[in-house]
């Protein structure tokens, strides 16, 4: 018959863990029992292969630390532990560094602010469904709110000038042209944004055509370099993750960027009365050294009277 071997449950969990036989330990003579300091104090006593200690002292690894299988420890047990606590480094992609080095000139050198807002979608929805049912039967493009936030945002801007600009040394850049970028998320790692030359110029059909044009071509990684330089304005459209309010940080050498979040189903007043409509929120960041936080409420009030009036772009559209 096995002898039984005295121990507290934590003693018992620590020497199984370290592969220790309970019977070869000597009982605490000033409690007639194994406790757990007991095990501790017996770490110089696991069993384990000369190859696996010069792994583990190679390494600076307690081999107090590490799980025996069979009871003692072997070279597959060190080198299983190694792998499970090794920190994993990866590499940086070409298009990660350039990220990288944008976003960190852009917060090195450009002062920014932002400011929330949010919108109710209930009349835009609406105009748009009815406007994507119609292009859909008729055989086109299928058309997605970002094509209308591009020819939205890129008629603000023509209000409000200021904001498509470019701050120098030599003064403030006022562009001519408007060209609403879009980051788009790349399949693998990274984003990029290409642009939209001119949208205010252009109908939404033509901005959803181009839209479709850049993407795939920007996915496929065969976007050419003017299709990405040359951008005055950037949106940042992250309503498709459970995302509110963000601060989307300007893409230099442009002025500003709006994030757009998700749109969730809210109670708001309606004519006097309660209601619940779908309600998207929009984050704009602007630079601080000529976009002052006057100028920047100016611009979202356009936006917001733009988005008022969107039912007549569709409706242009179909005639």
């Amino acid at each position: 018959m096995s002898k039984k071997i005295k121990a507290t449950p934590a003693a018992r969990r620590l020497a199984a863990e370290r592969g220790l036989d309970l019977t070869s330990l000597p009982l605490n003579p000033a409690v007639g029992y194994i406790r757990l300091d007991d095990i501790v104090h017996l770490a110089g006593r696991k069993k384990i292969t000369p190859l696996a200690k010069a792994i583990a002292d190679y390494h600076g690894i307690d081999i107090n630390a590490i799980p025996a299988v069979k009871g003692m420890l072997r070279k597959n047990d060190v080198l299983a532990y190694l792998d499970s606590n090794t920190d994993e480094t990866l590499p940086l992609s070409g298009i990660r560094k350039v990220i990288a080095k944008s976003m960190k000139a852009s917060m090195d050198t450009i002062p920014q602010y932002t400011l929330h807002s949010e919108y109710d979608m209930f009349a835009l929805k609406k105009a748009f469904s009815d406007y994507k049912k119609k292009c859909l039967e008729a055989g086109e493009i299928k058309p997605t709110f970002s094509d209308v936030f591009i020819k939205l945002f890129a008629t603000a801007l023509k209000e409000c000038p200021i904001v498509n600009s470019t701050f120098t040394d030599d003064g403030i850049v006022i562009h001519k042209h408007i060209n609403v970028g879009l980051a788009v998320a790349m399949p693998e790692d990274g984003l990029i944004v290409p642009n939209i030359k001119d949208a205010d110029r252009k109908t939404l059909k033509e901005i959803t055509k181009e839209r479709a044009e850049l993407v795939a071509k920007g996915r496929e990684g065969k976007l050419p370099t003017a299709d990405i330089t040359g951008g005055t304005f950037t949106i940042s459209n992250l309503g498709g993750f459970p995302v509110d309010h963000f601060t989307p940080i300007i893409n230099i050498p442009e002025s500003a960027i709006v994030g757009i979040g998700r749109t969730v189903d809210k109670v708001v007043a309606v004519d006097g009365n309660i209601g619940i409509h779908p309600v998207m929120t929009l984050s704009y960041t602007f630079d601080h050294r000529h976009l002052d936080g006057a100028v920047g409420g100016k611009f979202m009030a356009a936006v917001q009277e733009v988005f008022d009036r969107a039912e007549v772009i569709f409706e242009e559209e179909q005639n």
